[in-house]
């Protein structure tokens, strides 16, 4: 299964949760059906890619642990 990429519009840190809004929940959870737990590479354009799991996705945003 290819590994799924997200672009987040602000700067990524290790060890920092990153929030998502309702539309990244959205189609981390409800299109390409991921849960809890399961492998997301993040991006933002100037920190590089980041290698990140869903911690939770609900209809108001989620959190990203990195």
């Amino acid at each position: 299964m290819a590994r799924i990429r997200l672009y987040i519009d602000q700067p990524l840190v290790a060890g920092q949760p990153v929030p998502l809004d309702g539309a990244q929940a959205h189609y981390l959870s409800g299109v390409m059906r991921l849960r809890a737990g399961d492998a997301v590479t993040v991006f933002n354009g100037r920190d590089g890619a980041w290698a990140a799991t869903l911690a939770e996705a609900g209809k108001r945003g989620g959190t990203l642990d990195v």
